[in-house]
C-alpha cells in the first residue's frame, strides 16, 4: 500500500468493501432464501433505476442504496440503528447519512468519468487479483453478497471503480505515470504550497514530568549536535533512528501553510541543514531538511484536481425515484431482513 503524505488525497471511500461484505458473521452455510436481493426487497425498487446524474453519470438504485446501508452501519459504531434519532436541531441520523451517501456517490461517479476521459481501465493485474480473491473466498463471498443484498456483478462493480482510482493514482503519482506532471512543474507546485520534506526525530513529552522533560531536551539537543556534524547527514539519521527512545518521520512532506513549531523552523533550513530542538506542546523534535519529495507534490496535483472535480460535480436527483426512498424505512427493514437470513443461516448449519 502507497503511504498517505497529505490528508487532501482522497482515498476511495469503500476501498474495504471485500471486508465489510466478509464480515465474520456474516459468513454462514445453509439455504440462501429468495433470490432476490435484500436491498430489492427492503426498497421496493429494481436497483437499476437511476437515482440521480453526476455530471451525467448514473448512479443505480442498488448502488446508492448499499452505500446507504455501509453508511448506517457505521453509526452503529455509536449506539444508533434508528435513522430517525434526532442529532440536534432537528437534523436525523437519516440526513447525516444521506450527506455522507451523496459524498461517496459522487466520489465514485468522477472516477468511473475521470477514468472514461482520460482512456483508464482497470489493469490486467487488478482483474487478475480480483478474480484470484473471489476464487479464495469462494462460496463464502457467494452467502456475504447475499447477505448484503448484491449481486456479484455489482461487487464487481464496486471493486471496478477501486481499480480506476488506484490507476488514475498510478497515472499521475507513479513516477513513470503517463499523466504525472513533469518535474519543473512539481517543483512550482511545491514552492507554491510550501511543502517541505524532512527526516525528524521526535520524543513525547506529554506525559512527562519537569525533569523528564528537560532531559528529553537534553537528549535531542545531543541528537542534534551529531547530525550537525556529520559529514553524511543521511548515514547519521539512519543511525540515530535506531535508538528506542524516539519516534521517527523518515521523508515526510510538510505543508508550510499549516503553522507549526516544526514547519516554522523547517522554513528556516535549506537541504541537509539540521534544526535545533524544536518544542511544541506535544514534545520535542529535531529535523533534517531534505530536497523535496517530488512524489508528494504529485501527490497533492492529483488530490487538488481530484477535488476540484467534485466541488464542480453536477448532481441531478431523478425524483421519480429518488422520492420513493426513505432512508430510515429502508435501513430498518434491510436489517430486519438481514438478520431473519442470518439465523436461517445458522440454522440450516446447526442442522448441518
Amino acid at each position: 500500500m502507497k503511504k498517505e503524505t497529505f490528508n487532501m488525497v482522497i482515498r476511495f471511500l469503500v476501498g474495504a468493501a471485500l471486508s465489510l461484505l466478509l464480515c465474520a458473521g456474516m459468513i454462514m452455510t445453509g439455504r440462501m432464501g429468495s433470490n432476490k436481493p435484500l436491498i430489492q426487497q427492503a426498497s421496493g425498487l429494481k436497483g437499476t433505476e437511476t437515482v440521480m446524474t453526476v455530471d451525467g453519470e448514473a448512479v443505480e438504485a442498488w448502488e446508492y442504496l448499499y452505500m446507504t446501508a455501509y453508511t448506517a452501519q457505521s453509526l452503529s459504531y455509536y449506539g444508533i440503528t434508528d435513522l430517525n434519532t434526532e442529532l440536534g436541531d432537528g437534523y436525523t441520523a437519516a440526513d447525516y447519512v444521506k450527506e455522507q451517501v451523496e459524498s461517496q456517490v459522487i466520489q465514485r461517479a468522477e472516477i468511473r468519468k475521470w477514468a472514461r476521459d482520460e482512456g483508464v481501465t482497470p489493469t490486467d493485474e487488478d482483474l487478475a487479483a480480483l478474480r484470484e480473491q473471489k476464487e479464495s473466498a469462494g462460496e463464502d463471498l457467494q452467502k456475504a453478497l447475499k447477505l448484503n443484498g448484491v449481486t456479484e456483478a455489482q461487487y464487481d462493480s464496486l471493486m471496478e471503480t477501486n481499480m480506476l482510482y488506484e490507476a488514475l493514482y498510478q497515472a499521475y503519482c507513479g513516477e513513470d505515470g503517463a499523466k504525472r506532471p513533469d518535474d519543473a512543474a512539481l517543483n512550482a507546485l511545491a514552492e507554491e504550497h510550501g511543502l517541505m520534506t524532512a527526516d525528524v526525530l521526535f520524543i513525547s513529552t506529554t506525559e512527562l514530568d519537569d525533569a523528564a522533560k528537560a532531559d528529553a531536551r537534553a537528549l535531542m539537543g545531543d541528537y542534534a549536535r551529531i547530525l550537525s556534524a556529520a559529514q553524511d547527514k543521511e548515514a547519521a539519521f539512519t543511525q540515530l533512528e535506531l535508538g528506542e527512545n524516539v519516534t521517527v518521520m523518515a521523508k515526510q512532506t510538510y505543508d508550510g501553510c499549516d503553522e507549526t513549531a516544526l514547519n516554522t523552523a523547517l522554513a528556516q533550513l535549506k537541504a541537509n541543514e539540521v534544526s535545533g530542538v524544536i518544542e511544541d506542546e506535544n514534545g520535542c523534535y529535531v529535523a533534517l531538511r531534505r530536497d523535496i519529495d517530488l512524489n508528494a507534490a504529485a501527490e497533492m496535483s492529483f488530490g487538488e484536481e481530484m477535488s476540484m472535480r467534485i466541488t464542480a460535480a453536477q448532481m441531478v436527483y431523478d425524483e421519480s425515484v429518488a422520492g420513493r426512498i426513505n432512508m430510515a424505512a429502508y435501513y430498518t427493514k434491510l436489517t430486519a431482513l438481514q438478520q431473519q437470513l442470518y439465523t436461517g443461516m445458522m440454522q440450516a448449519e446447526a442442522q448441518g
